[in-house]
C-alpha cells in the first residue's frame, strides 16, 4: 500500500485546493468534509442537477494520481446506465484516458455533467452518449459455458461449406464446460483440436446448422428444430441424439444453442476466434516437413522441444532412456503428472497437448546404454534420418558421437550446453556444407580458451553446479535453463527456414553472470570456429564395385520373394 497523501504532500494540498475552489465557484457542488474512507482519502460533497441533490464521495486510490479517483453515491444507489452496479461513475475521466495532470475537481466536473444530461432522480434527461469500448475479451465471462469457434471455421459454416463438424466439449473447471466447434478442414492443421478422451473431461457432440434466424428466448427442443426447419431426417435424429449444438446462421452473428442430455436447451453466446496462429507462428512447407531429433529430454531437450512445436515445427523425434524426478522439476517442462514417467514420453504427451497434429517419435533408451548392437544400430538411424539433430544431453562424449554422425549423414548439427553454475551456455552450430565438423569446432574452442588463458567451462561434478569462492555451491535455475533453450530453438529454426546465422557466430557463447570471460548477463561471444575444409579421404572404386554387386544381389531375391 502506498500512502500518496503522506509521500506526496504538495499533490496533496493541490487537490485540497482545487476540489475546495471547485466549490466556491460552482453552486451546483456544496463540498462537505474531507475524510478516509476504507484507508482511502476521500471527499464528501453534494451534487445538485435539476433541483435533485446527489450525495457523493470522491474516492482518491492508494496510487493517486497514477489511478484516477472515482465518484460513487455515498450510499448504494443505481442512478445510471453509466454506473458500475450501484457503485462507481462511468465517467469521461477513467482509466483508459486518464493522466496524472488531471484533479479530483476534474471528476467531480463529469460526474455533474452526467448527472445533468441524465436528471436520474428528476423526470429523467436523454441517455449520456456512450463511450464505452469494451473488446470481446474484456466482455468474456467464462463461466457462461462460451461457444468457440475458429474465425475460418466459421466463414465456412456461413457459407454453408463447413464439412462434418463436431462439437468438442470440455470440463475446464467445475460447472465449466465450454465447446469448441470445428470442422474436417480444421482438424487438418498441425494445431488442430485434440479429439474425445475421458480421461481428460472431453467430450464431442454432434452440430447442426439452420440458415434460417434464431428463435427469440430459449424454447425447448421441438420448437427449435421447428424454427430451424432442418430436413425431416436431419430433425429426428436432432430429436433423438442427447446432446447437441444448433447453430442459427440467418443474421449477422451466428447463434447457437446447446441441447442437453436431460432434454434441457441452453442458449449460448458465440465466440468466433481471431485467426492468429498463421501470424505467430507459420513455417513454409519445406521447413514444416523438416523432422528434428532432439537427443536429451531434461531441462534444456524439454524446452526446447516445446518452443520449436510452439513456433511451427511439428515432426520430431526425442531421445532419452532418463525418468522424470520430483528433484526434476524446478528446471523441467514437464510436471508432477509426469513424475516416473520416462522423460520422452511425458513430453511427447505435453507436445500432442499443444498440437495435436504434431508426428512426436520417441526412443526410450540412452544412445550410450549397453544393449544389443541391433537396437542400439536402427534407434542410431532414427537420428540419422532427421533433417536436423540436436544434442541436449550436456555430455560432452554424446556431443561428439552425435556430431560425428551428423557430420557422416551430412546433417546439420547443434550442441547445446549449460555451464556450471549457470554462469552461461554454448549453442554451437555445424552445418555440413559450410562449418568444419563438430569434433574439430570444439578442438578450436578449446585452444581458444588456452589463447585466453581460462579453462572452458564444464557442467560440473552435479549437472548445472559449481562452487562460489567461499565454497557456497551455485545452481543454475530455471531462467539460465530456459534462456538456453530459446536461444538453441532461434538457432534450429533458422536453420530449417533456411536462413541460419553467419559462420561467424556458428558457436555462440551465452553470458549470464560475471564469471569466466563473461562481463555479466547479455553478454555474448560470437566465435568463428574456421571453415570446413575439403575431404581427405580416397576412393576405392573395386571396393565400391564388390558393395554394389552385394546389393543388387540382395534387392533382386527380395524382389524376387514376393
Amino acid at each position: 500500500m502506498r500512502f500518496w497523501w503522506l509521500t506526496d504532500s504538495a499533490r496533496l494540498a493541490a487537490e485540497r485546493a482545487a476540489v475546495e475552489a471547485l466549490a466556491r465557484d460552482e453552486d451546483w457542488l456544496e463540498f462537505t468534509r474531507w475524510k478516509f474512507d476504507d484507508a482511502r482519502f476521500a471527499a464528501e460533497a453534494i451534487i445538485s442537477a435539476h433541483g435533485r441533490r446527489y450525495p457523493v464521495q470522491l474516492i482518491y486510490p492508494d496510487q493517486f494520481p497514477q489511478v484516477p479517483p472515482w465518484v460513487e453515491p455515498q450510499d448504494e444507489a443505481r442512478w445510471s446506465t453509466h454506473q458500475y452496479g450501484k457503485g462507481v461513475l462511468c465517467l469521461e475521466l477513467r482509466p483508459d484516458n486518464w493522466t496524472a495532470e488531471a484533479t479530483g475537481s476534474d471528476v467531480l466536473r463529469s460526474a455533474h455533467n452526467l448527472l445533468v444530461t441524465e436528471d436520474p432522480l428528476g423526470e429523467g434527461g436523454e441517455r449520456a452518449p456512450s463511450d464505452h469500448r469494451i473488446g470481446q475479451v474484456q466482455a468474456y465471462d467464462w463461466g457462461l459455458n462460451p461457444v468457440l469457434i475458429g474465425q475460418r471455421c466459421a466463414e465456412r459454416i456461413e457459407a454453408g461449406i463447413a464439412l462434418d463438424l463436431v462439437g468438442l466439449r470440455w470440463m475446464a473447471a467445475d460447472e465449466v464446460w465450454p465447446i469448441l466447434v470445428h470442422d474436417a478442414e480444421d482438424r487438418l492443421l498441425l494445431r488442430r483440436p485434440p479429439g474425445a478422451d475421458i480421461h481428460n473431461w472431453r467430450f464431442d457432440i454432434p452440430v447442426f446448422v439452420s440458415a434460417r434466424s434464431a428463435p427469440a428466448g430459449v424454447p425447448d427442443r421441438a420448437a427449435l428444430v421447428a424454427a430451424a426447419d432442418l430436413q425431416p431426417d436431419m430433425a429426428s435424429l436432432v430429436l433423438e441424439t442427447n446432446a447437441a449444438i444448433i447453430l442459427f446462421t440467418g443474421e449477422a452473428d451466428i447463434a447457437g444453442f446447446h441441447l442437453m442430455a436431460d432434454g434441457a436447451t441452453h442458449r449460448r453466446r458465440i465466440l468466433v476466434l481471431p485467426d492468429e496462429s498463421g501470424a505467430r507462428s507459420a513455417r513454409s512447407t519445406a521447413a514444416e516437413c523438416k523432422r528434428v531429433a532432439i537427443v536429451g529430454a531434461g531441462s534444456i531437450g524439454s524446452k526446447l522441444a516445446e518452443s520449436l512445436v510452439r513456433s511451427g515445427l511439428g515432426l520430431l523425434t526425442l531421445i532419452d532412456g532418463d525418468v522424470l524426478l520430483p528433484d526434476n522439476l524446478e528446471r523441467h517442462a514437464l510436471e508432477w503428472r509426469d513424475v516416473g514417467f520416462r522423460k520422452v514420453n511425458g513430453l511427447k504427451r505435453r507436445l500432442l497437448a499443444i498440437a495435436p497434429g504434431a508426428d512426436i517419435r520417441v526412443v526410450d533408451n540412452n544412445l550410450n546404454w549397453q544393449r544389443s548392437a541391433k537396437s542400439h544400430a536402427w534407434q542410431v538411424e532414427a537420428v540419422a534420418d532427421c533433417s536436423v539433430i540436436v544434442d541436449a544431453t550436456g555430455d560432452p562424449a554424446t556431443a561428439l558421437f552425435l556430431g560425428a554422425l551428423a557430420d557422416a549423414n551430412e546433417r546439420p548439427f547443434v550442441s547445446v550446453e549449460v555451464f556450471e553454475g549457470g554462469l552461461g551456455a554454448l549453442v554451437a552450430t555445424a552445418l555440413p556444407e559450410r562449418d568444419p565438423p563438430f569434433v574439430d569446432g570444439r578442438a578450436t574452442f578449446l585452444a581458444w580458451c588456452d589463447e585466453q588463458g581460462v579453462a572452458p567451462p564444464e557442467p560440473g561434478p552435479r549437472r548445472y553446479e559449481m562452487l562460489a569462492g567461499d565454497g557456497a555451491p551455485i545452481v543454475a535455475d530455471d531462467a539460465a535453463v530456459t534462456m538456453t533453450a530459446g536461444h538453441a530453438a532461434r538457432v534450429v529454426l533458422d536453420i530449417v527456414d533456411g536462413a541460419p546465422a553467419p559462420s561467424d557466430s556458428a558457436w555462440l557463447l551465452l553470458g549470464y553472470s560475471r564469471h569466466w570471460l563473461f562481463d555479466g548477463h547479455g553478454h555474448t561471444i560470437r566465435l568463428s570456429v574456421g571453415e570446413r575444409c575439403p575431404g581427405t579421404s580416397g576412393e576405392d572404386v573395386e571396393a565400391r564395385a564388390f558393395a554394389l554387386d552385394l546389393f543388387k544381389e540382395w534387392l533382386d531375391a527380395a524382389k524376387a520373394g514376393g
